[in-house]
Order: C-alpha cells, then sequence, then structure tokens
C-alpha cells in the first residue's frame, strides 16, 4: 500500500521558507468522517456528481451510493471503512451488473421507490428528472454504469484487478482517501488509483422518439393528447429551446455556459402530463427561469389564479393548465417566456463580454 505525507509550506515575505509536517489521522477516526463528508459534498467523489441513492437494494445486497456523473451516466459507488480488497472489486461489479441487467426502466423504477430515504432527495419521475438535468442526451442511460470504489487504501491485488478490467474497457476506478489534521485544521487528501478505461462500453436504451410516443400515449389517456402539443409547440414558438420528452413531461432547454466557458444546455420549463387530474397539465418553472425572470414571474403568480408558487426546489413557480384556463393564460404566458428569453439572452452576452448582467 502507497503511504501518503504531506507538509505545510510557507514562505513570508522576507524570511526562510518553513516547512511544517501534517500528522495523519488515524484510520479509525477518518472511517467515521467519510460517509458523512461524502454525503454533504459529493464533489470529493467527482466533479458534477449527482446522488440519487443511498443503500438502494440489489440482488447482491445493498448498494452504498448511486450517483449521476455530469454526462448522465449512472455511478456505482462501494464505500469501504478500511482497505480495498478484491471481495470489494467482486461487490461493485454485482451492483453494477444488477443495474445493467434491469435495463433503463428498471433503474428508473429503483430510484424512484427509494428516493428520498437517508438524506438523498427525492426523484418522483426519474425520466423527467434525468431529461431536465441532461437534455443533450440522445438515449437515456444508453451507456453502462461507471464504477468506482472509496475506501482508506487499497491492496495490491485489488488494485491490479481493477486496472486489468480498465484496460479491457470497464469504466472502473479506485478511490483513497487519506485525513491529516494541523492544530485544530482538517485536511484531506484523495488519490486516484487506477488507469483510465480504453473503450466505451453501451447498452441498449430508450431513445428520444420512443419517449415521445410513451409521453402521448399518457396524453391521450389523460385526455390531454391535441393540448400537450398545442401548449409545447407555443413554448417552442416564444423560446429558442431544445425539447426533450421523458415519460410524462416535455423539457425545454437553453443554451448556456460551463464554467470554464463551454456551451451545454440547463432546463427553464418543463411541461408535466397531469396523471392525477384527467383533462390538465402543469408547467413548471425552473430555477432559471426564476433568475432571469424572477420579477415577472411573481406578477404572473398575482396575476393568475391558475399559478401558483411551491416549496419544490425543482419547480418554484407551476401554472396548472385545462382547455378553458389556456385560452384565458395563453396571451399572459406568452409575455412570461419573452420575458425569460430576454433574461436569458442578457445573461448570454454579460457572459460573452466577460461581465456580469
Amino acid at each position: 500500500m502507497k503511504s501518503i505525507q504531506l507538509w505545510d509550506v510557507t514562505r513570508p515575505t522576507g524570511g526562510h521558507i518553513a516547512v511544517a509536517n501534517l500528522n495523519e489521522v488515524a484510520n479509525t477516526e477518518t472511517e467515521a468522517l467519510l460517509e458523512d463528508l461524502l454525503m454533504a459534498s459529493p464533489e470529493l467523489l467527482m466533479e458534477d456528481l449527482t446522488l440519487i441513492g443511498r443503500q438502494v437494494p440489489t440482488e447482491g445486497g445493498p448498494l452504498d451510493l448511486l450517483g449521476v456523473d455530469g454526462s448522465g451516466r449512472l455511478v456505482v459507488f462501494e464505500l469501504k471503512r478500511g482497505l480495498l480488497t478484491r471481495e470489494a472489486v467482486a461487490q461493485v461489479l454485482d451492483y453494477a451488473s444488477d443495474l445493467a441487467q434491469r435495463g433503463a426502466e428498471g433503474v428508473a423504477q429503483l430510484i424512484e421507490s427509494h428516493s428520498g430515504h437517508r438524506g438523498i432527495d427525492p426523484i418522483e419521475d426519474f425520466a423527467d428528472w434525468y431529461s431536465g438535468e441532461f437534455p443533450t442526451a440522445d438515449e437515456f442511460l444508453a451507456d453502462e454504469p461507471r464504477m468506482v470504489l472509496v475506501g482508506l487504501g487499497v491492496d495490491d491485488r485489488a488494485r491490479r484487478i481493477v486496472n486489468y478490467l480498465a484496460d479491457a474497457g470497464m469504466d472502473i476506478q479506485l478511490l483513497t482517501f487519506h485525513a491529516f489534521e494541523s492544530g485544530e485544521r482538517l485536511f484531506l487528501a484523495r488519490q486516484v488509483e487506477t488507469v483510465a478505461p480504453t473503450k466505451r462500453r453501451r447498452h441498449a436504451g430508450l431513445s428520444k422518439e420512443d419517449y415521445r410516443a410513451i409521453l402521448h400515449r399518457l396524453a391521450e389517456a389523460q385526455g390531454v393528447g391535441s393540448l400537450l402539443t398545442e401548449v409545447a409547440d407555443y413554448v417552442e414558438a416564444h423560446l429558442p429551446c431544445y425539447a426533450w420528452p421523458g415519460k410524462t413531461a416535455y423539457s425545454f432547454s437553453l443554451q448556456g455556459r460551463t464554467s470554464d466557458g463551454a456551451s451545454t444546455l440547463h432546463a427553464y420549463v418543463t411541461l408535466y402530463v397531469n396523471r392525477k387530474a384527467k383533462g390538465h397539465l402543469s408547467l413548471a418553472f425552473r430555477p432559471r427561469s426564476m433568475e432571469v425572470a424572477g420579477e415577472a414571474l411573481s406578477e404572473f403568480v398575482e396575476e393568475v389564479p391558475e399559478a401558483r408558487t411551491q416549496k419544490n426546489p425543482r419547480r418554484p413557480v407551476q401554472l396548472e393548465i385545462d382547455s378553458a384556463s389556456w385560452a384565458r393564460n395563453k396571451e399572459r404566458l406568452g409575455l412570461i417566456l419573452s420575458a425569460i428569453k430576454e433574461g436569458w439572452r442578457a445573461g448570454m452576452d454579460a457572459d460573452d463580454n466577460g461581465s456580469v448582467p
């Protein structure tokens, strides 16, 4: 097992460089901290990671942590409060193979039935959540799950096996953490122990057109087939957006920028088929809509009885739509969509000019 040592190097102005050794925290103390730290700060595991499950049941036992990475791919985490061994490798393979065998629909059902517990936010409709978070994904959960083993060290056999699997094309990784202290300050070091996979493996998933067909079958069953088409077309006519269908909703996204300046898409509006009330749709304004058109949306809620604010942070404002209310509120909705477009364009222009709107 590799040994990690850290030193605190200070360079005072006009003085000599000073080096102080940081003391490694005992594994028993680090074990108690690790899982709570990872739950509170999933970026310690992976950049742009969203945790969607904890202790998720599989045929091989409870899966420690389940997440989705920045590209929309499932990530299976096996946490060990100690040294990672080949037994841990077997476990993470068991969990990932269970999810792959279930397919996209089976995984979605598993997540929906076990989210909302142990510090994980509830997800009622995973396909809808996914389409809103990853609007550029060509297929829903098309790639096989990534696998990450997390521990306080790794033995040579486990490292050899994982590197062999990665070289053969499996996306599997070893992460080890080490804690150090200096006075009252605690430092955490992360070490990536494995090579990058040389291939990308995919399994069959539902396509965009598959989900569009599922969505419109639901809309017809709920008596809102033509209304869904009309409202969706209206939103697309007022926003320069990308529309993605989920099992129960259309998600409308606008172009954005990542932290490094690359182009991406962000969801602003989602149009749901109301499964609890026939003849009704729900148009949810996402948090980014509030950011760019907050005042206009607040006035909209005050003026339109069918619009309301919600405690759900993913849908802070929602408009209920049936045939009658659509005729009454269509023009006002157009003004809100125009306000969103103007605010979005101002933000994009500010980004292009390197300033804050």
